[in-house]
């Protein structure tokens, strides 16, 4: 390869560089309205702010438009991922502990949130806001809805089974928080009508022609985030995350503030 071609080729990746570094502080705000059968008519037009993977960022809490979907939001859903080695620990902490919602704010665990096999996420403490195996009534004006979370599916002690009971003795409407996606895939998973989660990233890189390089998770392609919907099982949003792996690039997939509305429609589609 020639000098000239060289210049070029170090100019086009340099180039690339830039821009996919730009990308990873170029947030998105994206909405999904969910119809829920037999939703609750309290919980008609119910918002959840759902963040993940922020990996130690804390720039989008000083963002307009994320401070004004928080301000308005009934829940907040936190779904796991929330340093980085690289990045100090207590700035993120302290955004955590001022978040809040009418009807609370909650997390459950990512793979990134463990070392040595223990739940690591100091200086912040969780406590009644961690729903790692945990199902909480979300009530309001006298209807309920079920609010369930399982910790990250490889990396935390997840309890599928003790979840599931206590969603089959009730008779109320349910959403799950995961980490990852493959929690769609789990048997029982019907009994859900909304599972929100991260971890894929989107794919981080997505190369024209290509697509996604590394898709994080078993649900069968193209799926890598977003909206699925498929007969027999919930609504599953995926959310591409607010940071990145330690390499700060993202192509195709930029980061995102998720706002989901839920929306009540009768067991007849009306």
């Amino acid at each position: 390869m020639g000098t000239t071609a060289l210049i070029a080729t170090g100019g086009l990746l340099a180039a690339g560089l830039i821009v996919s570094t730009l990308e990873s502080y170029h947030w998105l705000a994206v909405e999904y309205r969910v119809k829920i059968a037999d939703l609750p008519e309290a919980f008609d037009g119910f918002s959840i702010l759902h963040l993940s993977d922020l990996h130690g960022r804390v720039g989008v809490f000083s963002w307009a438009p994320f401070q004004q979907w928080l301000a308005t939001a009934d829940l907040v859903a936190v779904t796991g991922d929330l340093y980085s080695p690289t990045r100090p620990r207590r700035p993120l902490a302290q955004r955590l502990d001022a978040l809040s919602a009418p009807y609370g704010a909650y997390y459950v665990s990512g793979n990134h949130d463990y070392h040595q096999n223990r739940l690591a996420v100091e200086p912040w403490q969780p406590g009644a806001r961690l729903l790692d195996n945990r199902v909480v009534p979300i009530q309001k004006n006298g209807e309920t809805l079920l609010l369930a979370g399982l910790p990250d599916l490889v990396r935390g002690s997840p309890n599928w089974n003790q979840v599931l009971g206590v969603l089959r003795a009730s008779s109320h409407r349910a959403v799950l928080l995961s980490h990852r996606p493959d929690a769609w895939l789990l048997p029982g998973i019907e009994r859900v009508s909304l599972i929100l989660a991260g971890h894929t990233h989107g794919g981080q890189v997505v190369l024209p022609g290509l697509g996604v390089l590394v898709r994080h998770t078993r649900i069968p392609e193209p799926y890598v985030a977003g909206r699925l919907e498929s007969p027999g099982r919930p609504v599953l949003i995926t959310s591409r995350g607010l940071g990145t792996s330690e390499l700060p690039i993202r192509w195709g997939a930029r980061p995102e503030v998720v706002r989901v509305v839920l929306e009540t429609v009768d067991s007849r589609g009306t």
